[in-house]
């Protein structure tokens, strides 16, 4: 049995994990995301970042089977902090190292692969990228909301009965180590206490299934995000550009920019705005001058919006001013 303690849980609409700090076993850390935040987080992950972590935790653990060096294992640890870094699922994967990595120093030579197994590291991204297309997979043909007007339940009887054997394209449950228990004297959820981070994604999706999560591909970044408020929401929250912006403050502009290019009002407005602009650059126009007619030109378009004046009235006025 290990000696840290891993589990996780879903309520009122976050998912939370509880875990022991892989330093020290008397600390408890909690974290809580809203769900399935950090499954959607793990399905867009560039998985070639993760080879190049893994792929130089897995030389190194390759020289310590020859070398028993402490320097090498140092390397590993170093790894597992980063990935640790990158995602909460891995903070297992951390936990579970730190242990071996800390055994290691007290056995023979001839037990290092069986405690340290380097596959299990070097696979992790190969997997977790077949994961990736499997999952998306699978959100299209059962969780979609904008695909096959059916239950979720009739889709994915459909898509598993026509793509269920297909263990490479398809995502292949697997019994999960699971409790229903009270936590904190205040929750009564079912929780899991996962053996690896196969598990937490294995947890998470068959959540979104039996909690019939509606998922829709985001307008902006074309990536899928799970819809929880209004069902005409088409934009994520993911940060999409340098500034910080995220893809529903984009969305916001394009969908202003869009309905304001067919308003001639709002395109007379603007070219009368630049025009006059313009002659502050010219030094034909004071800035005085120009912002107290921009303020006024400001009113007249919230009256022409809200109906006080006609549109008329209002573009007699930009002519006229």
């Amino acid at each position: 049995m290990p000696d840290y303690i891993f589990k996780t849980y879903i309520d009122g609409g976050r998912e939370y994990y509880e875990y022991t700090d892989a330093a020290d076993r008397e600390q408890t850390i909690k974290k809580d995301f809203p769900f399935p935040e950090s499954l959607m987080e793990l399905l867009y992950m560039d998985t070639q970042e993760l080879e190049a972590i893994t792929k130089k935790m897995d030389k190194a653990l390759l020289a310590f089977y020859q070398s028993g060096a402490k320097d090498d294992l140092q390397v590993v640890a170093a790894g597992l902090d980063e990935l640790a870094s990158r995602h909460v699922y891995f903070e297992l994967l951390r936990l579970d190292w730190t242990e071996r990595l800390k055994a290691a120093e007290r056995v023979t030579p001839k037990e290092y692969l069986r405690l340290l197994p380097h596959k299990k590291i070097s696979h992790i991204y190969s997997n977790i990228d077949t994961m990736q297309r499997q999952i998306i997979s699978l959100i299209a043909h059962a969780l979609d909301m904008d695909g096959e007007k059916k239950s979720v339940s009739e889709k994915m009887v459909a898509y598993y009965n026509a793509e269920g054997n297909d263990t490479l394209y398809t995502f292949q449950f697997q019994p999960q180590p699971v409790n229903f228990e009270v936590i904190d004297r205040r929750i009564f959820a079912e929780v899991l206490y996962p053996k690896d981070i196969y598990d937490l994604i294995d947890h998470h999706i068959r959540e979104c299934v039996k909690r019939e999560v509606r998922m829709r591909v985001c307008k902006n970044c074309l990536r899928y995000f799970a819809v929880t408020g209004k069902a005409s929401t088409e934009y994520c929250d993911r940060i999409c550009d340098s500034k910080g912006r995220t893809c529903r403050e984009i969305g916001a502009i394009n969908t202003w920019t869009q309905r304001k290019q067919g308003d001639e009002v709002f395109k007379e407005y603007r070219r009368e705005y630049k025009k006059r602009f313009a002659r502050i650059n010219a030094g034909k126009l004071t800035k005085s001058v120009f912002y107290a007619w921009s303020e006024e030109a400001r009113k007249k378009k919230e009256d022409c919006d809200n109906g006080t004046i006609t549109p008329e009235d209002f573009s007699r006025w930009l002519k006229e001013s």
